[in-house]
């Protein structure tokens, strides 16, 4: 089941299971969207976990400049 309560921040970077730190893979994308959200799904056999992540567009021109 989603964790919707919380939301972690992504970029360009890889997106990895915040429970198990596996690289994770996007099981629907809405960055197209205003609120830039994705769910992922952890694919570890002993994890399994989804997860939403949220763009931060701030957090993109930090890392750039």
């Amino acid at each position: 089941m989603i964790n919707f309560s919380e939301t972690n921040l992504y970029s360009d970077q890889p997106v990895t299971c915040p429970n198990c730190g596996l690289r994770s893979e996007i099981i629907l994308d809405l960055s197209h969207t205003i609120n830039q959200l994705q769910v992922h799904r952890c694919p570890g056999a002993e994890c399994r976990g989804e997860f939403v992540m949220q763009c931060d567009e701030n957090l993109d021109l930090a890392i750039s400049v």
